[in-house]
């Protein structure tokens, strides 16, 4: 396939399992949706993460895939948006945090570890992959019952356990790798 092909003819093709022209419209606009989302979030990886999402949707979606604009248009859009709730779910995260309670007991080393371990807590939450991340806040930083988290999420409710499972074994590995349970 030329690489001069049409927005719509690849999208086209990738309405009829072409996953050639999937990836085609994926090396076309990848970098640029990259560098687009980090102007919003500031944050590489987040802006890989927000833009390999999409891309994601699109192939899983793509028998549904209605496009009423440029595809160029759409995906920019999307990739907006994504990073809206990237930034949204951060601040949401970023307030859990900050309301975690300081018992008055604690002297200023405990104080002072407490927010080592905030902080290394934070650096392993924004390794985890975004679903997982984006469930993971869900249920344990929003309070969200696992129902609910499914439901917001369009999955099962194993699904979702499975996801937090893993997302607490990976936060355990990570924590104990930065030295967060002592004298490792």
């Amino acid at each position: 396939m030329q690489m001069d092909v049409a927005d719509d003819t690849l999208i086209t093709g990738i309405k009829n399992d072409d996953y050639t022209c999937y990836n085609q419209l994926f090396v076309r606009y990848y970098h640029r949706l990259c560098a687009f989302v980090f102007t919003l979030t500031q944050n590489d990886s987040a802006s890989e993460d927000v833009v390999q999402e999409l891309f994601i949707r699109i192939w899983a979606n793509r028998q549904k895939l209605e496009i009423k604009e440029t595809v160029s248009g759409y995906l920019y859009r999307a990739s907006k948006n994504g990073a809206l709730n990237y930034l949204r779910a951060e601040k949401n995260r970023q307030k859990s945090i900050q309301k975690m309670p300081v018992p008055g007991w604690q002297n200023d080393e405990s104080l002072i570890e407490q927010i080592e371990f905030s902080a290394m807590l934070n650096q392993c939450i924004s390794r985890l992959p975004e679903r997982s991340r984006d469930v993971f806040l869900k249920s344990r930083f929003e309070g969200m019952k696992l129902q609910e988290v499914a439901d917001h999420m369009g999955t099962s409710v194993k699904t979702i356990k499975n996801q937090i499972w893993k997302s607490l074994c990976f936060l355990k590995t990570c924590l104990e790798e930065k030295g967060a349970f002592g004298g490792k």
